[in-house]
């Protein structure tokens, strides 16, 4: 974004300028059309971003949306939804057409930009969400001290300002059908792809996979301590909600560890086109895992989806039966006292 601000346009940035050839052939000396892989890619993205908005209304219940947990999940949902739009859906139609770079530089600059400050955004919500699952179980009061109430909105800020700062004064990503991903190298010279470098990018991948896995390690030997004492606990309901949220947790963070990875290398060293491409599904997948974690794992969110689809129904009888269930045991236990 600050080299639109200190050029004027997008058209004048030296190192994207596309004046060259024509957008028409640019597609034709750079791009292959992938028309059966871009409408996978638009499927995909908008049958997720479809099965993501009823899981989100169940998490912003009242009784859900308490729980710091949940409110960290709505806000990564919200951040997976529109990147879900760079990396499936607007990835689609560029595949499908055969774009790169120059064929649509004001679009692909922009979407470059989102999908790059959207994906550091998500890694650190994820992260947090991390945190807060660790923090829960071992150390509930400074869970609290962080998350409790409000709280949670303040430290849900930091990856907004985090996202920001890429989304501002890093270079973005740059889509090439020929390789069916996004390149910091808009592939426009020869031998300069060194100056399109994103090192921040790269500390972010980085910082992301050692931070997570430190995570781990520390929780692994906590929880080997303190299995017993969960097992055991009169609460038992609340702390296997708390296991079955961090085990989904670990599995978000393992995807978006391996995408981390395959794209520090990528962009610095040649690699085979199957892991370019094992990458950029990666990236689409650690948007959408989580609407199929969730779904798979979280009874709450999944039985909360089946009813808004209509596919579970409350039987009166049954209703009936558990109310005055219900009412006997309030009457026994008024009578007790």
């Amino acid at each position: 974004m600050n080299n639109i601000i200190v050029y004027g346009s997008i058209a004048d940035i030296p190192l994207y300028n596309c004046s060259a050839h024509t957008p028409e052939e640019w597609s034709e000396r750079d791009g292959i059309r992938r028309p059966i892989v871009g409408i996978l890619d638009m499927a995909y993205g908008i049958f997720i971003n479809i099965m993501y908005i009823p899981i989100l209304t169940v998490m912003f219940e009242k009784d859900h949306f308490k729980m710091s947990c949940f409110k960290i999940m709505i806000f990564l949902g919200i951040v997976d939804m529109l990147a879900l739009w760079v990396n499936s859906i607007i990835t689609g139609y560029l595949a499908f057409h055969g774009a790169v770079y120059c064929s649509y530089p004001y679009l692909i600059y922009i979407t470059g930009m989102a999908g790059l400050s959207l994906w550091c955004c998500s890694c650190i919500i994820a992260m947090s969400l991390v945190i807060n699952r660790l923090l829960d179980l071992t150390r509930p009061r400074i869970c609290a001290m962080f998350f409790e109430g409000k709280k949670t909105y303040l430290v849900m800020c930091l990856p907004v300002i985090y996202g920001c700062y890429f989304l501002f004064f890093t270079p973005p990503v740059m889509f090439s059908s020929k390789f069916m991903t996004w390149f910091f190298d808009p592939l426009i010279f020869e031998n300069r792809g060194l100056e399109y470098a994103n090192i921040p990018h790269g500390f972010n991948n980085l910082l992301v996979v050692g931070v997570t896995c430190l995570l781990y390690s520390s929780l692994c030997c906590v929880l080997g301590e303190k299995f017993n004492m969960i097992e055991n606990t009169t609460n038992s309901k609340t702390k296997n909600l708390s296991l079955q949220i961090f085990f989904q947790s670990a599995l978000i963070c393992a995807i978006n560890q391996i995408a981390s990875i395959i794209y520090v290398i990528m962009n610095f060293i040649e690699v085979p086109l199957w892991l370019i491409m094992l990458g950029h599904v990666l990236w689409q997948f650690g948007h959408g895992a989580p609407v199929l974690i969730y779904l798979a794992l979280n009874r709450t969110l999944r039985n909360g989806l089946l009813k808004r689809l209509g596919f579970r129904k409350i039987r009166v009888g049954s209703l009936n039966r558990e109310r005055g269930s219900q009412t006997i045991n309030q009457n026994n236990t008024k009578t007790s006292y």
